[in-house]
């Protein structure tokens, strides 16, 4: 039986291991929290001390963390993923991080002689527990191929999308977008509030037009609700990583206006106290800036 080894057991990578232990991994989980660790052990998951021993006991290894330094703390050092590594495993990395990060990861992993993918999920918490997330990799085609059955446990679309660090490029390609998009949709709302419309018809007809999406449609129940206090993702994490996605582009030189824009609305919302609110929770910062009466 093949072992797993998951590091980071938060809103997605419990319900991912969860669903490693229904495909029929045995699955070993690391965490700081040992409530989340404690609940994969009911599941039928074993307990890793420490990342030393999750690393030495694993066939294969994930992570699934929240930023750059977290990661270079759970892949670096001597008590790290890295260095403990059994002979012949793969470690793969599924967090949002820059780049950058994911670089200096490789790039141990070459030095260590050890087998490193670059990776990333699309998808928020009820996708991770059904089991459709849509995950992509980059790095060596041999060690895709051997986690790929794992993958296809956790998600329903795997694909493998370059040799090095591009699927950390394309995660921030995701976030990029969600950012921007939430901003718009916004203001464009507020805009058609401002001028007499109510909400619900108005996202109604923009989710049943031309102008429809797949995440318009995600998220139209939360925006006719106002449903924004218990969401998968929330203000506070898109601006986390939109810093990063502006990070890598500075050292890039590329610039992001758009981006940079939505970023100053996503503060505003965190210092009037909305940062722990649901990403689309962004339309109150327009409505406020509007002088309109519904917003919080």
């Amino acid at each position: 039986m093949i072992t797993i080894g998951f590091a980071g057991l938060g809103r997605m990578g419990l319900p991912m291991a969860q669903n490693l232990l229904k495909a029929g991994f045995a699955v070993a989980g690391y965490d700081v929290s040992a409530s989340r660790v404690a609940q994969l052990e009911r599941d039928g998951g074993r307990r890793a001390e420490t990342l030393a021993e999750l690393a030495a006991g694993s066939d294969i290894v994930i992570s699934m963390i929240m930023n750059d330094a977290i990661l270079h703390q759970v892949a670096l050092g001597p008590e790290g993923i890295l260095s403990n590594l059994a002979s012949g495993a793969v470690y793969v990395d599924l967090s949002t991080v820059t780049p950058a990060a994911s670089e200096a990861v490789a790039q141990q992993a070459e030095a260590l002689n050890a087998t490193y993918l670059c990776g990333a999920v699309a998808g928020s918490v009820g996708p991770a527990t059904d089991g459709t997330l849509t995950l992509f990799a980059s790095g060596p085609a041999e060690g895709f191929k051997a986690c790929e059955p794992a993958f296809r446990a956790m998600a329903s679309t795997v694909l493998h999308v370059g040799a090095a660090s591009e699927a950390a490029y394309l995660k921030l390609v995701h976030s990029l977008i969600v950012g921007t998009y939430s901003a718009m949709i916004g203001e464009a709302l507020a805009f058609g509030e401002r001028g007499g419309l109510d909400l619900g018809m108005l996202v109604d007809v923009l989710e049943a037009g031309p102008l429809g999406s797949r995440q318009l449609s995600l998220k139209a129940p939360v925006l006719k609700s106002r449903d924004f206090d218990t969401p998968p993702s929330d203000i506070d994490t898109a601006a986390k990583d939109i810093d990063m996605i502006l990070q890598t582009a500075r050292a890039d030189a590329m610039p992001l206006p758009l981006l940079s824009t939505a970023r100053q609305l996503m503060a505003f919302a965190q210092a009037t106290g909305g940062g722990k609110r649901d990403i689309y929770a962004i339309l109150e910062v327009s409505e406020r800036m509007g002088g309109l009466g519904g917003a919080r």
